[in-house]
């Protein structure tokens, strides 16, 4: 009966530690997905990943909005971002974070007007203690009523007449 108690008090114990270690965590780092990005050694948190806008008209323009908690010891900046077309982009780079600090990023987003759906990935370059971070956030929405698409010129063909004159054999 001693060793199951000892064992009971054991896992009680260790629970009680583990509880206390990573609510002092979460109180520090302000949530428990900042609190184990911290532990896994990352220095950034970026929230959220994922940006759903929802549904909007064909070409209106957003402003996104992600969060990104410094959780190293000495500041960051984000020194870019790239993304494959013009559409969503940031004009407040550089920003920087000082340690423990969280910042705002700003991304506008420009929707298509010709397509049902967005569906983008904006990288941010985040200068990190010792090394140069690659950070990928998606961005996505709806466009329920897109534009048609503008008449392509006709193709012409073979049997066109043109003004070029006759070549001369």
């Amino acid at each position: 009966m001693k060793k199951y108690r000892i064992l009971l008090l054991s896992i009680f114990g260790g629970t009680a530690l583990f509880l206390l270690f990573v609510g002092a965590g979460v109180h520090c780092f302000g949530g428990t997905r900042q609190f184990l990005a911290f532990v896994n050694g990352k220095p950034l948190y970026l929230s959220p990943r994922q940006i759903d806008l929802g549904s909007h008209e064909a070409g209106t323009e957003i402003v996104a909005v992600l969060k990104m908690t410094n959780l190293a010891s000495k500041e960051i900046t984000v020194v870019g971002e790239k993304s494959s077309c013009s559409c969503a982009f940031s004009e407040q780079i550089p920003i920087v974070a000082a340690p423990g600090k969280t910042v705002d990023i700003k991304i506008n987003v420009r929707l298509p007007k010709y397509d049902s759906s967005y569906d983008q990935m904006v990288i941010f370059m985040v200068a990190e203690p010792n090394r140069l971070g690659m950070h990928p956030v998606r961005i996505t929405a709806t466009i329920p009523n897109p534009l048609p698409r503008p008449a392509m010129e006709p193709e012409r063909s073979d049997d066109d007449t043109t003004d070029d004159p006759p070549a001369h054999e």
